[in-house]
């Protein structure tokens, strides 16, 4: 799906939809008056009906917890770097100023390249510069475990363990997307409920206004849906508040 998304733009694949489903309509209607005599045509639009509607819904409650959970994960992140912030004052001069300026700056990256999802290139490049902080972070306790009472060692051991472990875990969420075959078949159940609902051998015109609000309503469910669920490319993204915060916090307490 996101190899999709990167090659069509969405504005376009959404047109692209649309028209697949005016297509699949015309298709009924004219099956309708070709090949007349479905009579069970009610029952099945119906039936596809229902699918569609279970496939969306199922399909918005996995978007969802996927969702709350990224939201979680920036609390979660926000407050393992607290905690590593204040730990790393039982450090000895100059290592701790030093290691929480590096955390400062982490704090920057994450909450830069968290922001800037949409330009997958820039999110890399903050990712990458957010991983070699970690190492240096990791290298100077390794340099420090000799000199350090081990209460206060493993203090900030776990904290920054903690710090690289959410990490992992944002990451993770972020690439954690709806199966690209439910979306397949999400589409196919649209397409063939646009071939039923186009069926009607009685009728002498199509039904434009009813074809235009099936086909603009269900498009915008299932574009609201990718939004909901493409944490790199929709346009519903998760705030990034608790890191906002973070950051003014540790700006004014350097």
């Amino acid at each position: 799906m996101l190899r999709i998304l990167d090659a069509i733009p969405v504005k376009l694949l959404a047109l692209m939809v649309m028209g697949l489903l005016f297509l699949s309509l015309e298709v009924g209607y004219r099956l309708s008056h070709r090949k007349p005599g479905l009579d069970d045509a009610s029952a099945l639009q119906a039936s596809v009906l229902g699918l569609v509607a279970l496939l969306l819904a199922f399909s918005f409650s996995m978007a969802a917890d996927r969702y709350s959970l990224r939201r979680a994960l920036v609390v979660k992140e926000s407050n393992a770097i607290g905690t590593l912030y204040l730990r790393l004052g039982f450090l000895p001069e100059p290592s701790r100023g030093e290691t929480r300026a590096w955390l400062r700056r982490y704090t920057d990256l994450r909450l830069e390249g968290y922001e800037a999802m949409g330009d997958p290139a820039l999110f890399a490049t903050k990712l990458q510069e957010s991983e070699s902080l970690e190492t240096k972070l990791w290298s100077r306790l390794e340099v420090l475990a000799p000199r350090v009472e081990a209460p206060v060692l493993i203090l900030v051991t776990q904290a920054m363990n903690d710090v690289f472990d959410v990490s992992d875990e944002r990451l993770a969420a972020a690439h954690n997307l709806i199966p690209t075959t439910i979306f397949v078949l999400l589409l196919v159940g649209m397409l063939g409920s646009g071939v039923l609902l186009g069926y009607r051998p009685d009728a002498k015109l199509r039904g434009l206004l009813s074809w235009t609000l099936f086909v603009v309503i269900l498009t915008a469910v299932m574009f609201t849906l990718l939004d909901l669920d493409l944490s790199t490319r929709g346009r519903i993204r998760v705030d990034q508040q608790p890191l906002r915060s973070l950051q003014e916090q540790l700006r004014a307490h350097p």
